[in-house]
């Protein structure tokens, strides 16, 4: 399966997950992996399904996604934030976790979408994962969660 993976740091300008999502959103809509109405979408969603995850290490994740009919190009825009941006707990939409990183996941089928969710969360339960893509440089982490998905 091909897919784009886009990484942004992202230092102390977005402080809500509505600015996140829209962020990162953005990066996929100016490389044209995903329709304008897909930014709109996962808004729509995180509030309803929010997508927040806390990690064993104590860290967040955030993995917002939207309809696949909107999506143009199998594309993850991945946002490291420096300081943390609350979401939405995914087991408990009425509690919150602070997330350090997210993963905007964008797929153009239902399949292709559940395929790398699962392995995804597989991957998120190894904490030398997490840190690796918080820690790598910037230009090194599409290429190694990329590897990573093909591996597992």
């Amino acid at each position: 399966m091909k897919l784009e993976i886009l990484v942004n740091d992202v230092e102390g300008t977005i402080t809500d997950w509505q600015a996140a999502i829209e962020f990162a959103g953005q990066k996929l809509l100016d490389k044209d992996y995903i329709t304008p109405e897909y930014i709109r979408a996962c808004l729509v969603r995180e509030k309803t399904y929010p997508t927040g995850l806390m990690m064993a290490n104590g860290q967040g994740i955030a993995i917002p996604h939207a309809d696949y009919t909107l999506v143009k190009t199998n594309s993850i825009s991945i946002v490291r934030f420096d300081q943390g941006v609350e979401f939405g707990q995914m087991e408990d939409a009425d509690l919150t976790v602070e997330c350090s990183i997210m993963f905007n996941l964008a797929f153009a089928t239902s399949d292709q979408h559940m395929s790398v969710l699962r392995r995804l969360f597989t991957l998120f339960q190894d904490l030398s994962f997490i840190e690796s893509c918080r820690n790598l440089k910037t230009h090194e982490v599409g290429k190694y969660v990329e590897e990573m998905l093909s591996a597992s």
